[in-house]
């Protein structure tokens, strides 16, 4: 076509290609705690109804929305409580999520389960709600980097940066730090008022580290 042949009978664009990066650790803000309440662990003496109305009393005095934070998985997709709860006396074990928003609360809210003998508590998952607009902060703090880089070289030669003519970016990569996972079921452990509890790992979570990498193309004046 007549306009590629056009692009490529023009001169060369004198030009300087950099990369950089931007990283900032941050605390994840959506946190899910898989809790499974079976009748065998405690040995006939407490109903999965009981325990369950133990649970939810414990949550709400944490000050935990029970209704809008905690669902119950229930033939492979999650439910929500009440929707659930007028099965209970049917059944005698069941899988709960709880949606927490911060790590203070997270171990609150295991530390009064415990305390009432609800302690088969894993770390399902977490989340940060913000990760498209952190990704856009990072990109732009990448590309800034990149043009204070290609400044200073080109000033090196007695030159100017232009416009930028191209950008790459490789998107947003997430670095997961180690967590410790509770889970005393997994142990064998079983409720039992006449054995001392078997003290369990904390449950603790970091600040996980994202990063953008970016690659710049400016011209050179």
């Amino acid at each position: 076509p007549a306009s590629l042949s056009a692009q490529n009978n023009l001169p060369a664009v004198p030009y300087i290609e950099v990369r950089a990066s931007a990283t900032r650790k941050v605390a994840p803000d959506e946190i899910y705690l898989k809790i499974t309440i079976k009748e065998s662990d405690y040995k006939g003496k407490k109903s999965l109804q009981d325990i369950q109305k133990t649970m939810v009393r414990v949550l709400e005095k944490e000050g935990i929305d029970v209704e809008e934070n905690l669902t119950v998985l229930s033939m492979g997709s999650s439910v929500k409580l009440k929707a659930f709860s007028s099965k209970v006396k049917s059944l005698t074990e069941a899988v709960y999520i709880l949606q927490l928003s911060d790590v203070a609360t997270m171990q609150n809210v295991i530390s009064a389960l415990e305390a009432q003998e609800i302690s088969n508590i894993v770390l399902a998952e977490t989340k940060y709600s913000r990760r498209d607009a952190l990704e856009n902060e990072l990109g732009i703090e990448a590309i800034k980097k990149a043009k204070q880089r290609a400044t200073e070289l080109v000033a090196a030669v007695g030159q100017e940066i232009g416009k930028a003519i191209y950008v790459n970016s490789w998107g947003m990569n997430e670095v997961v730090s180690p967590r410790n996972y509770k889970a005393m079921a997994a142990r064998g452990v079983v409720v039992d008022e006449a054995v001392d509890a078997v003290p369990a790992p904390v449950l603790s979570i970091t600040e996980n580290e994202y990063s953008v990498d970016v690659n710049v193309r400016f011209e050179i004046k």
